[in-house]
């Protein structure tokens, strides 16, 4: 019975953590595709963005996939293990 528990909260735990690996995601590739000038910024208006910041928060949500991924892969093994009802 534990491990089907602890299968389910890792797999909980796995959508939680992929809820914010994709808003990093669509943010990072938001900021890419903004046009910097020479000096590497962009004024949006409100706040000014500089390059390369978008490279950090890549990587950020490349870490947040790859929790994601390893809590989705111990799910997956619990419930592999746990006794059929």
């Amino acid at each position: 019975m534990t491990s089907r528990w602890g299968a389910v909260v890792l797999a909980l735990l796995a959508f939680v953590l992929s809820i914010p690996a994709l808003a990093l995601s669509v943010y990072s590739i938001v900021k890419f595709r903004m046009p910097y000038n020479e000096e590497g910024r962009y004024f949006d208006g409100l706040v000014v963005h500089h390059a390369g910041s978008e490279y950090v928060l890549g990587f950020l949500a490349l870490g947040l996939w790859a929790l994601a991924a390893l809590a989705l892969a111990g799910a997956q093994r619990l419930h592999r293990r746990a006794p059929p009802k």
